[in-house]
């Protein structure tokens, strides 16, 4: 919902009547986002409120297309800030919004009433709370991405932070423009997985690689020795030692990882669009040597430390 929500901000453009504020301010911004989110193929349905300094949504739904596709149900979604002038009509400069999502559940719709009510139930205890914190500083043409933590059943949580360069929002054409040119100069991530790996990327990662029958065992042992190929093989200058050797402890502990990633990326002058831009043509690169303009400059210390589910 998060994800989806924050690409639907920068699709929504600013336009219309100036001097918007409290629960106008609130219908207004959540009105661009809708309209975001429906050039995407989506549905959202809900009707947004002014609580405080929040705009508070209850019990939105993210109608997906496709059957068996799993809408995204969530209890109450939250957000503030000076980008929703911005959004609703170009009144402000985004310097900075906060998102809260409470309760978010993927639910699946077969379109079969029973199962369709089973599912959903059998979501609800599931809930994955969130919160999003941006700010935008117009001088330096910076957007940070303060906080994102996610936080989901469990002992499982993802948080990330990010500082990203060469971004202009001081108008729809500048921020259109910025889509292309900016610059990931750092990220921050830490992941604890007790299942989170399981949960969320088995599933499609197994029916991505796995073949459809024979030895699955066999299967992942080739999958395994592959990774770890190219682990090996990764540049020095931007993966140290100890870096490598946390990744091949992941990936020994593959396909049930249970521990604590962090990640630290660090790029000079910064990496974008601009670096992927010459394999438009020449596609993906087949080997590290000919990924090697993308890691010019890009330092990723890697760290895994393995603990037992609590």
């Amino acid at each position: 919902m998060i994800r989806a929500g924050l690409l639907a901000l920068v699709l929504a453009s600013p336009a219309g009547a100036e001097g918007l504020a409290g629960q106008a301010l609130c219908a207004a911004a959540w009105a661009k986002v809708s309209e975001g989110l429906a050039g995407l193929g989506t549905n959202l349905t809900a009707e947004v409120t002014q609580d405080g300094d929040w705009c508070s949504v209850r019990a939105p739904v993210l109608d997906l297309e496709g059957q068996y596709t799993p809408d995204l149900h969530v209890d109450r979604l939250m957000f503030r800030g000076s980008a929703l002038g911005w959004i609703a009509d170009g009144s402000t400069a985004p310097e900075d919004l906060e998102i809260v999502v409470e309760g978010l559940r993927m639910v699946v719709q077969t379109g079969n009433p029973q199962m369709d009510w089973l599912f959903a139930a059998q979501a609800r205890p599931n809930g994955i709370d969130a919160q999003a914190s941006l700010s935008w500083d117009a001088g330096e043409k910076v957007l940070r991405l303060d906080v994102l933590s996610v936080d989901f059943p469990g002992d499982n949580l993802v948080e990330l932070s990010a500082r990203v360069d060469r971004v202009d929002l001081s108008s729809p054409g500048a921020g259109q423009m910025s889509m292309t040119g900016f610059v990931l100069s750092e990220a921050d991530l830490r992941i604890t997985t007790h299942g989170l790996f399981e949960g969320y990327l088995l599933m499609p990662l197994g029916t991505a690689f796995l073949p459809y029958e024979g030895d699955m065992v066999a299967a992942v042992d080739a999958l395994r020795t592959d990774l770890i190929t190219v682990v090996v093989n990764l540049p020095e200058s931007s993966f140290s030692v100890a870096s490598k050797d946390a990744l091949l402890a992941l990936i020994m502990e593959l396909p049930n990882p249970s521990g604590e990633l962090t990640m630290a990326l660090r790029a000079a002058p910064g990496t974008g669009p601009a670096r992927v831009a010459g394999y438009a043509a020449t596609g993906v690169p087949d080997t590290i040597a000919e990924a090697a303009p993308l890691f010019d400059g890009v330092s990723l210390d890697v760290d895994w430390t393995h603990a037992d589910a609590p």
